[in-house]
């Protein structure tokens, strides 16, 4: 879990330096918490938001190899966003804002 929290955090720091604010990272974040919360829940209190249920991650019967695929598909959902919003020939694409020069000089 602490290797796509990582990832994460990579992303938006990432996002940040490319965009010079922090909008887009703030944005990033919040699609991620509402994907959490709406989609797939893993935490019994939320389960009542969530489209999935699925086991609780405190709870027992999880295996290294299951840990393992969840910070791996973090991981991968963590380079897609980056993919996403820094290539740029993406649609999604976030860049900064810099002053136009010609209007400056």
């Amino acid at each position: 879990m602490l290797a796509s929290i990582a990832a994460f955090a990579l992303l938006l720091t990432l996002v940040v330096y490319a965009t010079g604010n922090l909008g887009a990272a703030l944005g990033a974040h919040l699609g991620n918490n509402l994907t959490g919360f709406l989609l797939i829940s893993h935490q019994e209190s939320y389960n009542s938001f969530a489209l999935f249920n699925a086991r609780p991650l405190e709870g027992p019967g999880w295996a290294t190899l299951d840990a393992v695929l969840i910070a791996f598909i973090g991981i991968a959902c963590s380079l897609l966003t980056i993919v996403l919003l820094l290539h740029p020939r993406s649609p999604l694409k976030v860049a900064a804002e810099l002053p136009d020069r010609a209007s400056t000089a």
